[in-house]
């Protein structure tokens, strides 16, 4: 039997594929069956007793729910199978935004979701560049181990054959102050442009009230974020840039959801382009509709970070 075993859930299958051919090894025999009343059933279909196994898998658009409970299902039967170690990779963690009470009699999704991950059965999870990083701590109060890997390892070398100078790093809110500045250290800059702005609903921004602080005129603009969901803010922010001056105006976010009238927004802005992982999969026909944006695949990091795990090496080398 081999000892290292990898499954995915639909949502980490083209991960996975990918994953296991830099590994030289094949990815691990499971069935998730829907029944007619739409139930799910895992299935491991081959013998997992002893061994070290990983499931891949994002908590993703368009079905979030589902895939969910599909990493959940898969970690319970692997626990029902004996396997000795259990670890999730999750790609994308779903939720990880609702990580406060905000408001009076409101659910805290990312506490929820992360209970009913650490209580399935699971002794450690890899997650990357989740968006409330305090929140990560709480897989611990339930004994799980975790480890958090940055998409910066992953881009940096296409980021620095794409940006001419003179350019600045800029973060398109004040939460992401922390990363642009990172990112700015890496690309050889002293300092970030902050932008903030006034937020009326969730997925909306008042184009008229973008603050910028700092300079940017008659230089790239590189945003970085941990996500574009509706890009809202992305595409109020590149509007505010160019009108103060910004030659080419590129973003780099690691989880690429592109929900509602993202790609619209992306295709009427004057972002050049948007670089993704593929955390996120994406449906191809959609995909073809923005020509701006650019996967890069997050295979061989994650492969190499199964591997490490596996083997019991440090993760440090993989962190810029």
């Amino acid at each position: 039997m081999n000892d290292r075993i990898i499954f995915a859930t639909e949502s980490g299958t083209v991960l996975a594929e990918k994953a296991c051919h830099h590994l030289l090894c094949e990815q691990g025999k499971a069935n998730l069956n829907r029944f007619p009343d739409g139930e799910l059933l895992a299935r491991i279909r081959e013998n997992v007793r002893g061994a070290d196994v990983f499931i891949i898998g994002s908590i993703c658009p368009p079905q979030v729910e589902r895939n969910l409970v599909d990493l959940l299902l898969f970690t319970d039967a692997c626990r029902e199978s004996s396997a000795r170690r259990i670890t999730l990779v999750i790609p994308y963690l779903g939720y990880n935004r609702q990580d406060r009470k905000d408001k009076p009699r409101v659910s805290v999704g990312a506490r929820v979701v992360i209970k009913t991950l650490a209580t399935s059965g699971c002794h450690r999870v890899l997650l990357f560049d989740v968006h409330s990083e305090p929140t990560i701590s709480m897989f611990g109060l339930f004994g799980v181990l975790s480890d958090h890997l940055y998409a910066s390892k992953i881009a940096i070398d296409y980021l620095k054959g794409l940006l001419t100078e003179p350019f600045v790093v800029a973060s398109p809110d004040k939460g992401g102050g922390p990363r642009a500045g990172k990112y700015a250290k890496i690309l050889g800059q002293s300092d970030y442009v902050l932008f903030t702005k006034d937020r009326s609903e969730p997925g909306k921004v008042d184009d008229d009230h973008v603050k910028i602080i700092g300079e940017v005129q008659d230089r790239d603009v590189l945003f970085v974020d941990d996500m574009v969901d509706t890009a809202g803010t992305i595409e109020a922010d590149a509007k505010a840039a160019r009108e103060a001056g910004a030659k080419r105006i590129l973003v780099f976010a690691t989880h690429g959801l592109f929900s509602g009238p993202a790609l619209d927004r992306i295709n009427q802005s004057p972002i050049e382009q948007v670089i993704v992982t593929d955390s996120v999969p994406q449906d191809p026909d959609r995909l073809a509709m923005c020509p701006k944006i650019r996967i890069l695949s997050m295979d061989r990091f994650l492969a190499e970070a199964i591997n490490r795990l596996h083997t019991e090496e440090s993760l440090s080398p993989m962190i810029l």
